[in-house]
């Protein structure tokens, strides 16, 4: 069954998202809800997976390109956040006598399940793992991503990171009093000495589970809290999420098994005993659970204030070593002690071919990605110059 067209965003020149088959996908301007995902979704030529924090500005790379050019599937269900659906995409051939390819499965959640099914994708062999339902050939051709290659890492691999933006981490806590936002129940946060946390403090707290005193206050995160103590109770969001591992990267633990301190459920708060997963970005967990900090990125932030898909609840973002995570105009502080670009990745072999079309959408400062300053801008993210669409050597991974 079919529903009316519903605009999204704010913005006069914003199209409509469609939404087919419990995914949220770009096509040329046309808004479609369809309530299952056993049918197809209209063709795109191209299809990109992965990263939340990356989803929405891709989102609106999609629509500005039109045409059905290029299809992004949010990392969950955007209408109920439900991870791991069935996503059908419908993938163009190459010229007008080509097939389309009839594509079924696993939403990839995150820049990691994205990367490993985009593997999949190019290369049916690979090693990487995959998720119940992995992707046909051909059938993703972007994964976002808000993490680097990391192990992966290959100076002739078949795959390259292409950096287009600059995002920052920050602490994330409840608000100072309690409500409903955004149909979430808030409550007030414990945690009111935050904006005096440093990159040490962080380190102390996430990599070795100890204890820290900022303005007279002694957070725990421990259980049980000792006598005196306040409770904190630290948050990463899901695994495979990018800014899960680029948070324990800079702070020093392993996001695979983190310490026992270190939570991707819910364990705090009117929310703890529904076995909650934290989902990056979703202010969900720190404004439920009194004790709740975590990461929030603070271009997704940005992004969500300006009305793209606001999902915060009330979330605030915090200082770190004593620099603040917006400037005074309210962008992001490219000066924040935990920055980091954001990527595609896709196929070097393609997106090195001046007649691909992926080279035109995505190689270099002139493409078009690179060009959609004014979008980058509005989604949160901080420009990068020439950086935008360079391809490095050092970027490339296994395929």
């Amino acid at each position: 069954m079919l529903k009316p067209p519903v605009r999204l965003g704010r913005k006069p020149r914003l199209k409509t998202l469609m939404a087919v088959g419990a995914a949220t996908v770009a096509f040329g301007g046309l808004a479609v809800a369809q309530a299952g995902p056993a049918a197809a979704d209209p063709a795109a030529s191209y299809v990109a997976v992965g990263s939340d924090t990356v989803q929405d500005v891709y989102n609106q790379f999609s629509l500005d390109k039109g045409g059905n050019f290029l299809g992004s599937y949010n990392a969950v269900n955007p209408v109920n956040q439900t991870a791991h659906e069935i996503i059908t995409p419908n993938v163009e051939g190459a010229s007008a006598a080509s097939p389309t390819n009839q594509c079924s499965f696993t939403r990839p959640n995150g820049s990691t399940e994205g990367l490993s099914a985009l593997r999949k994708s190019i290369n049916p062999s690979t090693t990487a793992t995959q998720l119940t339902a992995p992707p046909q050939p051909n059938c993703i051709a972007i994964d976002r991503s808000s993490s680097g290659p990391g192990t992966n890492q290959s100076n002739t691999g078949a795959l390259v990171y292409i950096p287009f933006a600059l995002d920052a981490l920050a602490g994330s806590v409840g608000p100072a009093t309690g409500g409903v936002v955004g149909g979430v129940t808030t409550v007030p946060t414990a945690i009111t000495q935050a904006n005096l946390f440093t990159l040490t403090d962080l380190k102390n707290l996430y990599a070795s589970c100890l204890a820290i005193t900022e303005g007279g206050v002694t957070y725990s995160p421990n259980t049980p809290v000792p006598p005196g103590d306040v409770g904190i109770n630290l948050y990463v969001p899901q695994p495979g999420s990018g800014t899960r591992n680029f948070w324990a990267t800079t702070l020093n633990f392993n996001a695979t098994t983190p310490p026992s301190c270190v939570h991707d459920h819910i364990v705090g708060g009117v929310l703890s005993a529904d076995n909650v997963a934290v989902e990056e970005h979703n202010g969900t967990a720190v404004v439920s659970d009194p004790n709740g900090f975590g990461p929030f990125s603070i271009a997704q932030w940005i992004s969500q204030g300006n009305g793209h898909n606001d999902r915060r609840h009330g979330v605030t973002l915090h200082n770190l070593n004593g620099i603040t995570p917006l400037t005074t105009t309210g962008s992001l502080n490219t000066s924040f002690p935990i920055t980091r670009d954001v990527y595609d990745v896709v196929s070097f072999a393609r997106v090195t071919t001046t007649s691909d079309p992926l080279f035109a959408l995505l190689n270099g400062p002139n493409s078009f990605t690179c060009n959609e300053k004014g979008q980058i801008l509005s989604y949160g993210f901080a420009l990068i110059g020439t950086t935008c669409g360079q391809i490095n050597q050092n970027l490339r991974v296994v395929g």
